[in-house]
């Protein structure tokens, strides 16, 4: 009754109905994710933390009657996609960008919850839209508030104290609760040990010599909350504003003559042209470039690999803003321009095509890492922009890059969980191995994660596999597994880990299989002054050869 004659000004005031709801929702979030995370491994707790979001985003968009579009419900597959593989992918950096496009999708679907329209932003609408949001999450956990009390000063007096009204009853229940729980935790305690001594655990972080970590805890978990409830207020209550977008009003009136810019155009095209013929004879020829210019392998690569990527990189920036501020008033100069920056992006694409066999003749030469991995998928994924960016511009189409990058993006990151980053390198480096070029062991044994056990394991186990290369996955496998003399500890259900606990089972199968006897024991002294007083202290640690070459495992302890 009292909504329906709430005056028009005052409508305008409010952003949420209760300006306590997002706060506590958000806060409840993050008491959960410290409970679940602190001080434990890292396993389902960022899928964990994703869910709750989306509960509460969705919660909150309920209780505030508000109706959520098909296509914001899209988003819905990269953020639960980025979620879902960080418990199933080690990877380090798969890890980072699963959870980069996490977080990208969720400040999306913050952005345009309400209205849909993330498909038809371009790029400063993007911009303008993160600023915003990070607007919001500074200042309107308090706006709400002033808000809420601007819209009560002409309440009746019953109406002033609803809110009051809906928290007492909670305010009462925890005082008539708390000594209840005393009573009954003490009774429980004392019927189960386990029990006693999780809840001892529990009342320890409260003790004076926990009080540091108490008050950082405390402080992450508020100040979190905080930017989390000012993102849900912007989603549930801004992101209704329906944008009118006008495909052809550029971000500033252009302002570039169009002389000047078909001068750079063509004297960039010019450049890459000189460039592509006089390296024409060895432009694609790798190993001949090579014995031409009597370049290694590594210099060959980061001479030529690197820079090409950077020229790419720049010349669609430039191209890009050349067509924003460019003044193409006439038919003809439109399809001057036009067919220079179509030139210039076929020429691009040509460089990178030596870019990229650059980094292949490097990756046969010596095998694969994360980093050459990584930049071998960049390359495959910056190919496909190239056309992309010729299409738009034959089209004009150039307000449909931000949704080109954010789906090349998505791809990028949907390719690196299908490929399975360190099960590949492992499977590529093993068969290079087999070809007779030298297996980088130490890589192995101390940059891959638990993904790439599996292939590890098959590699071993394979009738084929020459005897020396098979004692050296071994001895491998023994290091990361049976000479792990530390306690085992007791993983909690939040830490499990699909990869982790794959690994662990391959180990537990075979754990008869893998022995010491791969692996050697070396002692080493060292000395040292530390106030005056000369200590020795001796230092042991297990190691094997690969190749005649001592690959350190783990320090004894």
């Amino acid at each position: 009754m009292f909504e329906k004659q709430m005056s028009k000004k005052e409508k305008a005031q409010k952003i949420v109905n209760d300006p306590w709801m997002p706060l506590l929702v958000a806060l409840i979030i993050m008491v959960i994710f410290d409970q679940l995370n602190w001080g434990r491994q890292f396993g389902i707790q960022f899928l964990l933390l994703t869910l709750m979001i989306l509960a509460g985003l969705f919660f909150l968009a309920r209780i505030e009657n508000k109706n959520i579009p098909w296509r914001s419900c899209l988003l819905l597959i990269p953020i639960l996609l980025g979620a879902a593989m960080t418990a199933f992918q080690a990877a380090v950096s798969t890890t980072f960008f699963n959870i980069l496009l996490t977080v990208v999708a969720l400040s999306y679907l913050a952005m345009t919850l309400l209205n849909g329209q993330w498909m038809l932003f371009r790029v400063r609408e993007v911009a303008l839209g993160i600023l915003r949001l990070i607007q919001s999450a500074l200042i309107d956990p308090v706006m709400v508030f002033i808000h809420h009390g601007q819209s009560q000063k002409d309440r009746p007096a019953s109406g002033k104290n609803a809110g009051w009204q809906k928290i007492q009853p909670f305010i009462i229940g925890v005082f008539i609760a708390a000594p209840l729980l005393l009573i009954f935790g003490a009774l429980l305690a004392s019927a189960d040990l386990i029990f006693k001594e999780r809840l001892a655990g529990m009342l320890d972080l409260f003790t004076i010599e926990n009080l540091p970590q108490l008050i950082f805890r405390a402080f992450y978990i508020i100040t979190l909350g905080y930017f989390m409830a000012g993102a849900f207020v912007h989603a549930v209550s801004r992101s209704a504003e329906e944008k009118t977008f006008t495909p052809n009003q550029p971000l500033l009136q252009p302002f570039l003559g169009h002389v000047e810019s078909l001068t750079v155009l063509v004297l960039v095209n010019l450049l890459f042209l000189s460039f592509i013929i006089i390296q024409f004879r060895y432009f694609f020829a790798g190993q001949a470039n090579i014995s031409v210019e009597g370049f290694t392998y590594a210099a060959y690569t980061r001479r030529g690999f690197f820079e090409l990527v950077a020229v790419a990189l720049i010349s669609l920036g430039v191209y890009y803003l050349l067509s924003m501020f460019t003044k193409r008033t006439e038919q003809k100069i439109k399809y001057t321009f036009s067919a220079l920056g179509i030139l210039l992006m076929l020429q691009v694409g040509c460089m990178l095509i030596s870019a990229f066999q650059r980094l292949s003749l490097y990756e046969a030469a010596y095998g694969f890492t994360t980093l050459r991995t990584l930049t071998h998928i960049f390359m495959i994924w910056l190919g496909v922009v190239i056309p992309t960016v010729i299409l738009m511009e034959v089209f004009d189409q150039f307000k449909r890059l931000a949704l080109v990058l954010w789906l090349v993006f998505f791809g990028f990151t949907l390719t690196l969980n299908l490929l399975n980053i360190d099960r590949f390198i492992a499977r590529q480096n093993l068969a290079h191995a087999l070809a007779g070029e030298p297996l980088d062991a130490s890589y192995l044994l101390n940059n891959l994660s638990v993904d790439a056990i599996p292939i590890l394991f098959e590699a071993q186990q394979a009738p084929d596999m020459p005897q020396e290369l098979q004692e050296t996955l071994s001895a491998i496998l023994a290091c990361k597994s049976v000479l792990d003399d530390k306690p085992e500890q007791r993983l909690s259900w939040s830490e499990w880990h699909f990869s982790k606990a794959r690994a662990d089972r391959l180990f537990e199968t075979n754990r008869e299989k893998l022995t010491d006897k791969y692996l050697s024991l070396k002692e080493e002294s060292y000395v040292y002054e530390q106030d005056g007083v000369r200590i020795e202290e001796t230092y042991h640690y297990y190691y094997f050869f690969v190749n005649g070459e001592e690959v350190f495992c783990r320090p004894v302890e």
